[in-house]
C-alpha cells in the first residue's frame, strides 16, 4: 500500500506546512530533488511519473497530497532508495539546506517561453488577484471553525478527569523509544471536500476516541510522547492540538473523533457543556463553506494552468524528466 500523508493544510491559522517531516527524523537524511516552476509546467506530473515507477519497480513509496488539489502530489519519498521530489513553489517554498549535499533544484521554469507568456501580464494578475479573494474567504470561514472548536475542547477539558485519563495513557499506550517527531496532516479541507488519509498509511492497532472528549486524549496523549519517536498528525481547524499520534515502534495509532456520540463518559468530571455541541455543529457549516470558496480558488487555478501551458516547451521538460527517471535508477 502506498501510504499518503498531506504535508501542509488548510487550517484555522491559515495555510501550515510542515515539509521538513517529509523525512521521518529517526531516518537518514534523503537526496531531494526540489522541483521549481509556475503551474502547468509539468511538476506534478513528473512526480506521479517517479511514484508510478517505484511502486511497478516493488518500492515502497510515500506520497505527499497537496491540500489545494488533492489529486496532486506535493512531493513523493521513496525510502529505499533515499530519494525525495517536492514542489518547492509558493505558498511552500524550499530550497536545499546544502545544495549539492543533501539536494538540488530542478527548475521546470526554464522551460517556459518567458518573452511570449509576459504578453499575458494582465490576464494572469487578475487571475492571481481572483485567487488570493477565494483563498481569504476560505481561511476567514477555518479561523471562524478553528476559535469554535478550540473553545469547545477547551470546555470539554474543564469537565475531564484530567489525571484520570492521563493514567490511562500511561498504561494503555505504549510509548516509542526517545527520538524526533514526525507532522504532518491525515484530514484537510480541499476543493474536493473534507479529506481523510487516515486508512493509507497502514497501522495495525488503531483507536478511535469518539466525542469532543477524543481531542482531550489527544492533547494529554501528545504530552506524554513528547520526546519519543511519534507520528502526529495536527486537527487542520486547530493545528495546536493533535488529531492523531502513531506510534511507530508498536503500530499503534489514536484518532480523536469529533462527534456528539462519546463513549468515554465515565472520564467526566461533570457533564459537557452545551455550547460544545453548538460550537462543532457551527464549526462544521463554517468548514463546508471553507470548502466551497476552495473550489473556487481550484477554478482559478485551472485557469491559470490553462494560461500557462500554451507557453510550455513540454518536449524539453519530457527530455529534462526522463534524464531524472535514468538518474534515479528506479
Amino acid at each position: 500500500m502506498t501510504k499518503k500523508y498531506f504535508p501542509g493544510a488548510n487550517t484555522g491559522r491559515g495555510f501550515i506546512g510542515h515539509f521538513e517531516s517529509i523525512v521521518p527524523p529517526w531516518e537518514k537524511p534523503h537526496y531531494t530533488y526540489i522541483l521549481k516552476g509556475g503551474p502547468g509546467v509539468g511538476k506534478n506530473t513528473l512526480m506521479k511519473k517517479v511514484s508510478c515507477l517505484a511502486r511497478a519497480n516493488g518500492f515502497a513509496v510515500e506520497e505527499f497530497r497537496c491540500a489545494s488539489d488533492p489529486e496532486s502530489l506535493d512531493a513523493v519519498r521513496i525510502p529505499q532508495k533515499g530519494i525525495v521530489l517536492l514542489d518547492g513553489t509558493a505558498p511552500h517554498t524550499v530550497d536545499p539546506a546544502v545544495p549539492g549535499v543533501e539536494g538540488e533544484i530542478l527548475n521546470l521554469g526554464h522551460f517556459l517561453h518567458r518573452e511570449a507568456f509576459a504578453r499575458r501580464r494582465g490576464e494572469l494578475q487578475l487571475l492571481l488577484s481572483e485567487n488570493r479573494a477565494h483563498y481569504s474567504a476560505a481561511f476567514a470561514c477555518l479561523s471562524a471553525a478553528g476559535t469554535l472548536r478550540r473553545a469547545a475542547v477547551t470546555d470539554a477539558a474543564r469537565s475531564a478527569d484530567l489525571p484520570m485519563i492521563r493514567a490511562f495513557l500511561r498504561e494503555g499506550f505504549p510509548l516509542s523509544a526517545p527520538g524526533g517527531t514526525r507532522t504532518l496532516f491525515l484530514r484537510t479541507p480541499t476543493p474536493g471536500g473534507v479529506i481523510d488519509l487516515r486508512e493509507t498509511v497502514g497501522t495495525d492497532n488503531t483507536v478511535f476516541l469518539p466525542g469532543i472528549l477524543g481531542a482531550v486524549f489527544l492533547r494529554e496523549a501528545a504530552a506524554l510522547a513528547d520526546g519519543t519517536r511519534a507520528e502526529v498528525f495536527l486537527d487542520f481547524l486547530t493545528p495546536e492540538l493533535p488529531q492523531c499520534i502513531r506510534l511507530p515502534d508498536s503500530g499503534t495509532m489514536l484518532c480523536a473523533v469529533d462527534d456528539t456520540h462519546s463513549t468515554l463518559n465515565e472520564f467526566l468530571l461533570s457533564p459537557i457543556p452545551e455550547f460544545v455541541s453548538f460550537a462543532l455543529h457551527e464549526a462544521d457549516l463554517l468548514t463546508a463553506r471553507a470548502v466551497e470558496a476552495l473550489r473556487l480558488c481550484k477554478r482559478t487555478h485551472d485557469a491559470i494552468e490553462t494560461l500557462y501551458r500554451p507557453y510550455v516547451d513540454y518536449d524539453r521538460v519530457d527530455r529534462e524528466t526522463q534524464a531524472l527517471l535514468e538518474k534515479l535508477d528506479l
